[in-house]
């Protein structure tokens, strides 16, 4: 109990930290994407039990996105001109039933490396914003929040390098 406390902890301590090391590097990778993939990975079994759906958070994203009017691809392509929106439901379930969570909203772009030049493209996440929390089994929707606000701010930054026309 006092170990999963003091994770906890360390955790809330680091998550702030590694928001704002987000530099406008990473936003300005988002400069010229016309358009990204939604890419939902796969939850936890006993979070999917309690009522958390990969199907159900697809079209929160999606929908937001398509509110914003950011382009959303149907199928990933590949080329400097797009990229997948990757999103990450982390969750932990403590003996006592609560579940800390992690929010994690990315984009995935094809790179090159430049020290190994014609050494083909490697998939890199250059841009990303994360969010931690806790919630109960009867409560999964509470993670609908966070990620509502992750995705704002990204389509915020995305925006901002790639204004309406």
């Amino acid at each position: 109990m006092k170990k999963s406390i003091i994770t906890f902890v360390f955790l809330l301590l680091v998550m702030p930290v590694l928001s704002f090391a987000q530099t406008s590097a990473a936003k300005e990778s988002l400069r010229g994407l016309r358009g990204v993939f939604v890419s939902v990975l796969p939850i936890a079994k006993d979070a999917e039990t309690n009522g958390l759906s990969a199907n159900q958070l697809q079209k929160i994203v999606e929908s937001e996105l398509r509110k914003a009017g950011v382009p959303i691809l149907i199928e990933a392509k590949s080329g400097g001109e797009y990229a997948k929106l990757v999103i990450v439901i982390d969750t932990i379930k403590h003996p006592q039933g609560i579940y800390l969570f992690t929010v994690s909203v990315s984009v995935v772009q094809e790179m090159q490396i430049s020290r190994l030049p014609g050494k083909g493209i490697f998939p890199a996440e250059t841009y990303g914003k994360r969010a931690l929390g806790l919630t109960t089994p009867n409560r999964m929707d509470v993670i609908n929040e966070p990620l509502k606000e992750k995705i704002g701010e990204f389509v915020s930054d995305y925006l901002s390098v790639n204004p309406k026309r």
